[in-house]
């Protein structure tokens, strides 16, 4: 098995509100998770349901449907050297299908992280 950093799309329900009256371009935030999986293909496709969950408790809502707003999952090639590499240590390790804390991957998660150090 490898370890790859997937990075995740989502909507928190503040950007999303301001983008909904036009106040804002876009809504989307990103985070990422490493995941252990035998493939790349496996890793995306554990990190899309990871990403589902993540929007649905962003925004309460167990309905949203995060293909619906044209989300997606990638991998980042090379951790280091990506605009994450400074951050790496917040991001949560899994298997493919372990789950995540996901309290600790918002935007708030981030914010006490940059404090502390510590996810």
């Amino acid at each position: 098995m490898n370890e790859y950093l997937v990075g995740l799309l989502y909507h928190e329900p503040e950007s999303y509100e301001l983008f909904e009256r036009g106040i804002t371009e876009d809504c989307e935030s990103s985070t990422g998770i490493f995941i252990c999986a035998d493939s790349a293909e496996d890793a995306i496709a554990w990190g899309e349901v990871i990403a589902e969950k993540l929007l649905q408790r962003s925004n309460n809502n167990d309905s949203l449907n995060w293909r619906q707003f044209g989300y997606y999952c990638w991998v980042e090639p090379s951790p280091n050297s990506c605009h994450w590499g400074h951050c790496l240590t917040f991001f949560q390790r899994v298997k493919v299908g372990e789950w995540p804390n996901l309290e600790a991957m918002g935007t708030a998660a981030y914010l006490k992280w940059l404090g502390t150090g510590e996810p």
